[in-house]
């Protein structure tokens, strides 16, 4: 086997072992405790579940009030209208309002998630990525997690990550605190990394010396 071949197949198994998502969009940080999205410039936390179950209010003021991996700027994912202007909160399945499936763009920082970052379809949650409590045994659509936008009045957006839905919901409704921030994280190498990194030092050391 040639060197090229074999540095070949060592990345391949480094990728396996260490856990790295298939999609090069998530990346994961702090030692796989969040997950930087490069495509949305958003870090959310590798557990889904961390938040519990919350009406909207305290959904948002456990996200505010969060401390978590030495940042104390975690929210709840938000939508924007998408079409820049007031929010639409009649159905569609075309993505063309906020209310239903398809909202794949960056407007919703949850269905810009499942649909464009995880690949998932309306079809159903079929890929969670580097993610732990996204599927809910017990409930088809759910879970269901909080987003910190309001609707109407007593409702707020969320999101039904099951089916990739999203709708709006009675803001006293216990349903799934997640957090998210923005930006990245610095990345901490991983220890075979470093090792490299000292090789090549030693190595342009030891060329230095010799001439």
């Amino acid at each position: 086997m040639t060197l090229q071949k074999t540095l070949f197949a060592a990345i391949a198994l480094t990728g396996l072992l260490s856990g790295m998502p298939a999609r090069a969009e998530l990346q994961l940080r702090a030692n796989g405790s969040m997950v930087y999205d490069t495509a949305s410039h958003l870090t959310w936390i590798a557990d889904a579940s961390i938040g519990g179950l919350r009406t909207q209010a305290d959904a948002m003021q456990w996200a505010a009030g969060l401390s978590f991996g030495g940042f104390d700027d975690w929210r709840l994912p938000s939508v924007a209208p998408v079409n820049g202007i007031a929010l639409q909160l009649d159905y569609s399945d075309d993505g063309s309002t906020d209310i239903g499936i398809n909202n794949a763009g960056s407007n919703s920082e949850f269905g810009h998630l499942y649909y464009t970052s995880l690949g998932n379809t309306a079809a159903g949650l079929a890929q969670t990525g580097p993610f732990s409590g996204l599927v809910d045994p017990n409930n088809a659509v759910g879970p269901v997690f909080w987003t910190g936008t309001a609707g109407e009045p007593g409702w707020g957006l969320a999101f039904f990550i099951g089916m990739g839905a999203q709708d709006q919901l009675a803001s006293d409704t216990l349903a799934r605190a997640w957090a998210v921030r923005v930006g990245d994280v610095v990345a901490v190498p991983e220890p075979g990394s470093v090792a490299l990194t000292l090789v090549g030092l030693l190595a342009i050391a030891v060329r230095r010396r010799a001439h």
